[in-house]
């Protein structure tokens, strides 16, 4: 909570022209001492650390403890919500998904990635090609998932709590880190926004696609028209009964509770019965515990095969996602109308307190949301500004356009299976059937950057 207060306190002396940061730059690396003012610490862990890599990814400092063992083991246990949305090499650690580079060399950095709104929920699962090719050659990739609100700066404190939960681990295993935060669409907007308005988290660089910081009256059209008579009307009481938006929340709380292999719980159950009038009681609604096992027990076998086949952590992903929508109908229905910060905000916080040395502006042609060239404009009149006043200090703003749409890093199969389908029919020939040439571009454009800033 403090970290909120402190960025909306950040942005109140942009607003009011009295304050520059242009002159003060975030520390680049994660496991670096953080200022002391921020509320949640980066322990400082890259001395007498041994590097480990084993098949149980267990993180050992130089003592050969577990750094998940004793008070810590509750805190990285597994949910089984993740169990149901785990997919190939992933793991959940504090609710990010972590990709581990194969090679058992150190990572030559780590990618803080957020993806776009919605999508953004399951970035493991959507943006998968990208991800575990960037994994592939060398990077620590955390992925951390968000639940998109109207409240751009509550999203932004709640990933950076979630991800600082999970930084002293990665620094006591791999040392000091250079992160680098790689965003998308509604991603990039919260990586440019974290590199503003929170400023003890580790930035060395920042890549941008599809930059968009657009009000809700253009990004979402209709919404005053269409969107917001009818969540308001979703969200209203229906007498004695739950809302709409109550039974819409249920029924994509007990969709993923099935794709997780489990049936309803006492509780739920007591819920859903409370949406159906003929059957409305206060009698406790129970299901034997014995019966209970027997039905999950006959289940096991096709949940264990949808498992195998990839679909069933999709399908928990899918739900995952959806869960949003209720939120995002409350927040309409309580009156929300546009983003906060709004958008104008947002440019001057930008221009006067975004503190990363290099940022890769990433644009696609044929993307008509895209605002790449307006954030481009505005980073480069702030980075003017900073050479005039640190000569001495490497200061780099890079354009890119390629060819595709806003959804292009999204449109491509999981890296195992563009494997695959590359032995058998050669690269180019795999890309243009498989329909990911574009996506695959864009992999090879950010490597190019990161491998030019010697990451």
């Amino acid at each position: 909570m403090i970290t909120i207060r402190r960025a909306q306190f950040l942005l109140t002396l942009c607003l009011s022209g009295k304050v520059d940061f242009s002159e003060s730059f975030q520390s680049s690396h994660i496991g670096e001492h953080q200022n002391p003012g921020r509320q949640s610490q980066i322990p400082h862990y890259t001395q007498n650390i041994r590097y480990t890599h084993d098949s149980s990814s267990r993180l050992e400092a130089a003592t050969g403890s577990s750094a998940t063992s004793g008070s810590s083991t509750s805190e990285t246990k597994t949910t089984k919500a993740s169990v149901g949305g785990k997919v190939g090499n992933w793991e959940e650690i504090h609710n990010n998904w972590v990709l581990r580079p194969p090679s058992s060399e150190p990572p030559r950095a780590l990618l803080h990635f957020l993806g776009g709104a919605l999508v953004g929920a399951a970035p493991h699962i959507t943006y998968r090609y990208m991800l575990e090719r960037l994994a592939d050659k060398g990077f620590l990739v955390v992925a951390t998932p968000y639940q998109l609100s109207f409240d751009h700066l509550e999203i932004c404190d709640d990933v950076i709590t979630k991800f600082e939960k999970l930084a002293p681990s990665v620094a006591q295993q791999y040392g000091a880190l250079p992160v680098v935060g790689v965003g998308h669409s509604c991603g990039a907007l919260l990586q440019v926004l974290i590199t503003s308005l929170f400023p003890d988290t580790p930035r060395a660089a920042n890549a941008l696609m599809s930059y968009n910081n657009k009000p809700v009256s253009e990004a979402v059209p209709f919404f005053e028209e269409v969107f917001a008579p009818a969540f308001s009307s979703l969200a209203a009481p229906n007498g004695t009964l739950p809302s709409s938006n109550e039974a819409l929340k249920m029924g994509i709380n007990l969709a993923r509770v099935a794709t997780e292999g489990e049936l309803p719980s006492d509780e739920q159950l007591q819920k859903l019965v409370s949406f159906l009038p003929p059957f409305q009681t206060n009698a406790n609604i129970k299901i034997p515990e014995t019966f209970r096992q027997s039905l999950e027990k006959a289940f096991s076998p096709s949940v264990d095969a949808l498992s195998d086949a990839g679909l069933l952590p999709v399908l928990n992903q899918l739900f995952v996602s959806l869960e949003q929508i209720p939120k995002l109908v409350d927040e309409v229905a309580t009156g929300a109308r546009d983003f906060s910060p709004p958008p104008p905000a947002v440019k001057v916080a930008v221009g006067k307190a975004y503190r990363a040395r290099r940022t890769l502006v990433l644009g696609f042609k044929d993307d008509g949301i895209d605002e790449s060239d307006e954030i481009e404009e505005i980073l480069k009149e702030a980075t003017s500004i900073t050479r005039m006043k640190r000569p001495m200090v490497g200061v780099d703003v890079q354009r890119t356009s390629l060819e595709g749409g806003h959804a292009t890093p999204l449109l491509a199969p999981p890296l195992e299976v563009a494997g695959r389908a590359e032995d058998i029919l050669g690269p180019d020939t795999s890309q243009e059937r498989l329909l990911y040439t574009q996506a695959s571009d864009t992999v090879d454009s950010l490597i190019e950057w990161l491998e030019a800033g010697n990451l």
